[in-house]
């Protein structure tokens, strides 16, 4: 978010298309969602969903709690010696853990927790809290919301939360905002909705304008674009919903896409989780992976590595703590890669920018049909990708759309509303062509890209004539003429 304001205002002057592009476009960012959150999490050892409040207990309940006990400013993990383990070391690495086998009987075995400490009795097994900061602002927009029990930390009510409830205000009193990117981490990938059906039942002209407007996402950044509930989730019966990109888009008809930035995974040659497969992998192939990603950190990242040591916990004596940096290695980029993944960020929102639709006087003439009696017509056309009206989803939800074209003069109005109405302008994305068999190339019929209104009025020659054009999502203009 920071990058992309920084480079917008360092080429505007100097880049042509940067400055024709906020010339038609404005551009909105919200740096941070949760300024508390994200405080926390840069500036501590912890880790957070959402933000650093209290929610459902408010106070510790019995169990282990993820802490820097060593003081190292990382919350790394745990192993613990336990005749009962789940785990042991791997013999030809010790640095990775792999799972015991079913006949695993004789060695040393460990549990294998997060880093911390214990709140009240120490038990076997050892429990693990519920998380203190339990709340998850992607669950707790006012589409698809369900309760505590299917969602955790979704909130009590929808937009519950202030921070939710600050975005959602802002583009409600917005209604120009044709496009959303929302940035998370991690994953490196490209998602677009519906999160909440399948995208076989949502418009297929949507969805191809996801696809199509995606693929440049792919081009810029290297990154996979998929749809969330076909390919995202892997439970598509309690699937996670309450999200801001379908709030966007179901709700509001508004082209949403969530974008996962950072892909440790691919880098260290694990593959591409995305789509989500069939088949998972097995705990041999999990253990390979984790390898890997130890490999490709202690490589590229090597300040990242925290080889294992002994520490004397102060509830559950000898313990080893080591691993990785997860939140800087994992979640987020290395600081020596951060600017690279912001970088190829920033050309894909752009590009993303440059969609929306965008509004052009193409003709504008009058001519006298009689004395001091005089036609005018003006012919307005949509120059961009999108339709003016964004989304059949918009259109379906039945939200303001329509273009209003307003003639202000003193001369009297003879024929012609004035104010006049212009329904909806396709973009050029609504063309249907294609190769097509025999490798023909055909264009096939659709609806205007422009249209022509007019107006007959009466008044002496030197009479002074304006139009105002306003649309929701596709801007303003202002022209006029002297009879």
């Amino acid at each position: 978010a920071m990058h992309t304001i920084d480079y917008l205002l360092t080429n505007m002057d100097s880049d042509p298309k940067i400055h024709a592009l906020l010339e038609r476009v404005t551009i909105y960012v919200i740096p941070r969602l949760s300024p508390d959150g994200a405080e926390r999490y840069l500036t501590s050892a912890y880790s957070l969903r959402s933000v650093d409040r209290p929610y459902l207990s408010k106070t510790q309940q019995p169990g282990l709690y993820e802490e820097d006990m060593d003081q190292n400013g990382i919350i790394a993990m745990m192993r613990v010696p336990s005749p009962y383990g789940a785990w042991k070391k791997d013999p030809h690495n010790e640095a990775v853990m792999i799972k015991r086998a079913p006949d695993d009987l004789e060695g040393e075995f460990y549990q294998v927790y997060a880093e911390g400490c214990v709140e009240g009795e120490v038990t076997n097994p050892l429990k693990v809290a519920p998380a203190l900061w339990g709340l998850d602002f992607n669950r707790n927009y006012p589409f698809g919301w369900y309760t505590e029990n299917r969602q955790p930390g979704a909130g009590p009510y929808p937009l519950s939360n202030p921070e939710n409830k600050a975005v959602v205000d802002f583009v409600l009193s917005h209604p120009n905002i044709g496009g959303v990117a929302t940035h998370h981490t991690n994953g490196g990938i490209i998602l677009y909705p519906p999160g909440t059906q399948s995208s076989s039942k949502a418009s297929k002209k949507d969805m191809r304008f996801f696809r199509e407007i995606g693929a440049m996402g792919t081009e810029e950044m290297g990154y996979g674009c998929i749809n969330i509930f076909d390919s995202f989730f892997t439970d598509q019966e309690a699937y996670s919903s309450g999200a801001f990109d379908d709030w966007c888009y179901q709700s509001q008809g508004i082209p949403a896409y969530t974008i996962e930035l950072w892909d440790l995974e691919v880098r260290s040659g694990c593959g591409c989780p995305w789509p989500v497969p069939k088949e998972p992998k097995t705990t041999a192939q999990k253990a390979e992976d984790y390898a890997r990603i130890l490999a490709w950190c202690q490589e590229n990242a090597p300040e990242a590595i925290l080889p294992w040591r002994h520490f004397d916990h102060p509830q559950l004596g000898d313990v080893e703590i080591g691993g990785f940096d997860f939140k800087m290695t994992y979640q987020n980029p290395p600081r020596s890669f951060l600017c690279q993944e912001v970088e190829k960020a920033t050309r894909f929102t752009l590009r993303m920018a440059a969609t929306v639709p965008c509004l052009k006087i193409t003709n504008l003439k009058q001519y006298q049909v009689g004395e001091d009696v005089w036609k005018i017509e003006l012919s307005l056309a949509n120059t961009s990708y999108l339709p003016t009206y964004v989304s059949d989803m918009l259109m379906e939800l039945k939200l303001p759309h329509a273009i209003e074209v307003k003639l202000e003069t003193e001369a009297e109005i003879v024929m012609g509303e004035k104010c006049q109405t212009i329904e909806r302008l396709e973009g050029y994305g609504c063309i249907p062509t294609d190769y097509s068999y025999g490798a023909k190339i055909r264009t096939n019929n659709y609806e205007p890209i422009e249209k022509t209104i007019s107006w007959v009025v009466k008044a002496p020659s030197g009479t002074s004539v304006s139009i105002a054009i306003d649309s929701p999502k596709a801007g303003h203009l202002k022209t006029g003429c002297t009879l």
